[in-house]
């Protein structure tokens, strides 16, 4: 289970695992008791891959983060909760990220990524590091690029026969007015 599979739903508590591509939305699987939903298309949904937090100087990847906390609690759960103090969720926070922005990562935020990281650890998540995996990912979404573009070439080579055999049937069709006429048939 990689990190960028992981999403978090806007409205909806806990986080999710992609699973499928469906017609109206995507399909999505708890990680906490597994059930599978339906998510629409209009649903603010975000991949814990892509979300990042602010530092004085720049963004670090939620991933590392994560990996910062497991490793500072040796792989435990976080004893954060909803009703932590401020000064808690500061202590905490700095001590996994040490220069996070003071002022751009709100008290929600921290109890955000303690929940999250908690549910991780719960669902046997070991490690968050992606930094193999964007060589991996770039590969492989160039290679998925090239596919897509090697049947996107071969779908237009198909259609441009298929418009090549199409053509004769067409032009040997008659051309030349109905002899029987709207205007023939009242003349008579």
């Amino acid at each position: 289970m990689e990190l960028k599979e992981i999403l978090a739903i806007s409205g909806t508590p806990g986080l999710f695992r992609f699973v499928a591509q469906g017609k109206g939305g995507i399909i999505v699987e708890s990680l906490a008791d597994g059930r599978r939903t339906m998510v629409g298309g209009t649903t603010k949904v975000s991949a814990l891959g892509d979300i990042a937090i602010f530092t004085q100087n720049t963004e670090v990847a939620l991933g590392e983060v994560f990996q910062a906390i497991y490793d500072r609690h040796a792989g435990k759960a976080v004893a954060l909760t909803s009703k932590s103090t401020p000064d808690e969720l500061r202590k905490f926070m700095s001590e996994a990220l040490p220069d996070y922005d003071e002022e751009r990562v709100h008290n929600s935020d921290i109890k955000k990524i303690a929940q999250w990281y908690n549910a991780l650890v719960a669902a046997g998540m070991t490690s968050f590091r992606a930094a193999e995996e964007e060589g991996d990912a770039s590969a492989e979404t160039a290679s998925a690029a090239a596919k897509k573009a090697s049947a996107s070439a071969a779908g237009a080579k198909k259609a441009t026969a298929t418009a090549e055999k199409r053509a004769p049937k067409a032009e040997s069709r008659s051309k030349a007015p109905s002899a029987r006429s709207t205007t023939a048939r009242k003349a008579q």
